[in-house]
């Protein structure tokens, strides 16, 4: 049996602060049971310090594109995959040295096509924010194989990629492998009431309207039957997110 091959990718708009440590993460995992082919790192139109951190680790390929948003870097960071699985890392987070080491054994069962993991939270320092760990499930606690999330592309987030694990070709790991960090700066608005829950109804209907498009040539992974299936339930999703997004807003907090 071959041993497996990962690509890392690093996906990073202007957070010079952390992306050093995320590129470092990635080069000096321990060696065993994988082989990784390259790390590389998606730059979404980078405009601060990040290009002076890249000079320092020759080792890193880096592939520079307009500041496109989220969505175009990771269907970049993808497709610019050579390894058979495809190890995704925001700038922002970084990971546990044992991360490709202990889904070694996961990464080489067949049947496995995406698998998720947990993560410790940190701070803006790097310093714990929670003491328990969390069972992760955003961009940086997910390993997909390469040809099955190529697939799923363009992707507008993480969550087109669940869609193989929701067809029963995934793995969960309680090893908290990834360092998620919290911090003012993050992508994400999840404080004000309304606007996280719409985007993620955006999202689900999007995931649905992929869906939708492979029934018509399913890939080897799925039958059109599940598709249909699976589509429907993301439809169900988001019309559940846009209801607890008018709830958030008229009641002026999150739930």
């Amino acid at each position: 049996m071959s041993v497996p091959s990962v690509t890392i990718v690093v996906i990073n708009h202007d957070y010079e602060r952390y992306v050093g440590e995320a590129i470092r993460s990635a080069i000096t995992q321990e060696p065993g049971g994988y082989r990784l082919t390259d790390v590389v790192v998606v730059d979404d139109g980078s405009t601060d310090g990040s290009e002076y951190v890249y000079a320092t680790f020759p080792a890193a390929r880096v592939v520079r594109q307009p500041h496109l948003g989220f969505p175009t870097a990771l269907t970049r960071a993808v497709t610019e995959a050579s390894g058979e699985w495809v190890a995704l890392c925001d700038a922002d987070d970084a990971f546990e040295p044992h991360k490709l080491r202990t889904l070694a054994p996961v990464l080489a069962r067949q049947e496995i096509s995406f698998i998720q993991h947990a993560e410790r939270v940190v701070d803006f320092s790097g310093r714990l924010f929670v003491k328990d760990t969390h069972p992760g499930g955003a961009t940086s606690t997910l390993v997909m194989r390469t040809a099955h999330a190529r697939d799923l592309l363009p992707v507008t987030n993480e969550l087109f990629f669940h869609v193989l694990a929701d067809l029963g070709r995934g793995a969960v790991l309680n090893d908290p492998l990834t360092r998620y960090r919290v911090h003012a700066g993050s992508m994400t608005d999840r404080i004000t009431p309304g606007v996280f829950a719409e985007y993620m109804a955006h999202v689900c209907d999007d995931v649905a309207a992929r869906l939708d498009a492979l029934t018509s040539s399913p890939p080897a992974w799925a039958q059109v039957a599940e598709l249909d299936r699976l589509r429907n339930t993301y439809r169900d999703r988001a019309a559940t997110y846009r209801a607890d997004a008018i709830k958030q807003i008229e009641r002026g907090v999150l739930r």
